[in-house]
């Protein structure tokens, strides 16, 4: 292959992850590389400010798996902090890319605007690296497509974004694109073989010694990519399975095998009672917020705990460094070919996912009211955001049917989130998925008030979702 630019071996490397949009807000230092994104075959959908870019980005990777977005130097990256911390902290793989000025200005700790005066270029920089997995500034275009690789690598190992600065001389630049060839590390290396037997044994031996288990699927689950392993391990153990507040929508509620919603005082009592008197649970993708847990009112034992995160399990307290997704997959394939016999997965339902009795309708339309209705009104194939607050909260006492998926910002919970990132996951939904078929948000008056520009490119872009 001949060689091309920087700019275009980074959008070639975005394009190879899947992604077909980028998003962003123009600015001078940016401009050239803004150029090379039709070039490489993507679409330009640029935003009225940088924080509903950045929550764009977020919205966007949740449902293809990686999102972009493209500001500049100073004011703009550091609008779109913001979305950027909460993607960081929700393990939502997202590429910052930043145009710079030139590596000769910066090199000569020149006065340029966007800069805070006194020459340093690194400020910003340092800024975004206690938000990303992995940063660089492409100042060398023999180190350029590495630096891309190891950044975009890092942001698919970890899951989370990454920062790239590409100054406004090196868009152009000229290097191989051999490395194109190559592809980027999407799958994560095998466990020790030694150590994970010694797992599947410990959770084998955890599953056949107790009369009452469960699994609760939380928001690791969604994140990290094991849904579909998670469904599996429900099916071949045909265990009563919770979801939290993160992990609302992670598999169809409509099962059989669906308790309901667990997050500590704020569950039904007999969801509550249900989790909480298990002898064993198998905990995917934990997530002990105070959000998620009710202000950490959760009462599970420690010591009766399988906990599965991404690159270890916990065995009552004891932690194994295995990454979950191998573990899962062995332990179906385990279960399936060697089954034991699992008491609770005969056992009959001991609760019932929502209310017995729907909620009377008063002179007033109550919360209680409400959120219950809003479990009638939505379809198969629905996907739904929720906003910080009120909306997140009710959504758990709504019933989902198949196919439909939620998604909200338990942890960072920045107001406004739903709206900004209405714009990516709706644009994604159509681009990528099958599965969806409506957009829905769900947003309060005060939190709109802080992205209500991204109405615009909902109307741009023509989603055309229930607000």
């Amino acid at each position: 292959m001949a060689d091309i630019g920087v700019g275009r071996y980074l959008f070639e490397r975005i394009k190879q992850l899947g992604i077909k949009s980028v998003f962003g807000v123009p600015g001078d230092y940016e401009l050239t590389l803004l150029d090379v994104i039709p070039e490489a075959g993507l679409d330009w959908k640029g935003n009225p400010n940088e924080l509903v870019a950045s929550y764009a980005a977020d919205g966007y990777g949740r449902i293809a798996g990686a999102g972009a977005l493209v500001t500049t130097f100073g004011p703009g990256e550091l609008s779109a902090l913001c979305g950027i911390a909460g993607a960081y902290c929700e393990f939502v793989p997202v590429a910052h890319i930043v145009g710079y000025p030139s590596v000769k200005f910066q090199n000569e700790h020149a006065i340029l605007h966007h800069t805070v005066g006194d020459g340093r270029y690194e400020l910003y920089h340092e800024m975004s690296k206690q938000v990303s997995c992995a940063t660089t500034v492409l100042k060398d275009a023999k180190t350029a497509a590495s630096e891309i690789d190891r950044c975009l690598n890092a942001m698919l190992y970890h899951r989370q974004p990454v920062y790239i600065g590409v100054p406004v001389n090196m868009v152009n630049e000229k290097i191989s694109s051999l490395g194109l060839e190559v592809p980027l590390t999407t799958a994560l290396s095998p466990n020790d073989d030694s150590l994970e037997q010694k797992v599947l044994q410990e959770i084998r031996k955890r599953l056949e010694a107790h009369e009452k288990a469960v699994i609760i699927v939380d928001g690791g689950a969604i994140r990290h990519d094991v849904l579909s392993l998670t469904q599996e391990l429900v099916d071949v153990t045909n265990l009563h399975f919770f979801t939290t507040p993160m992990g609302k929508g992670a598999l169809n509620e409509q099962q059989p095998r669906y308790g309901g919603f667990y997050g500590g005082a704020a569950s039904q009592e007999n969801c509550r009672v249900a989790v909480e008197s298990a002898q064993c649970v198998l905990w995917i993708g934990n997530y002990p917020s105070d959000i998620n847990t009710a202000e950490f009112t959760e009462k599970v034992k420690p010591e009766v705990v399988i906990d599965f995160e991404r690159f270890f399990v916990v065995i009552g307290g004891q932690r194994y460094n295995v990454k979950m997704n191998h573990v899962l997959r062995k332990l179906v394939d385990s279960l399936k070919s060697h089954p034991i016999n699992i008491e609770s997965g005969k056992a009959a339902m001991p609760c019932k996912p929502l209310p017995s009795s729907f909620p009377p309708r008063s002179k007033e339309i109550t919360q209680a009211w409400y959120w219950t209705r809003c479990g009638q009104f939505f379809r198969e194939g629905d996907l739904i955001i929720t906003e910080t607050g009120t909306s997140a909260t009710g959504m758990n006492d709504a019933s989902l049917p198949n196919n439909t998926a939620v998604l909200s910002q338990t942890i960072f919970g920045s107001i406004g989130w739903a709206t900004g990132t209405s714009v990516g996951a709706f644009v994604a939904a159509r681009e990528i998925s099958t599965k969806f078929k409506r957009c829905l948000l769900f947003t309060g008056e005060g939190s709109l008030q802080l992205t209500i520009q991204a109405f615009s490119d909902l109307l741009r872009h023509d989603v055309k979702p229930i607000m």
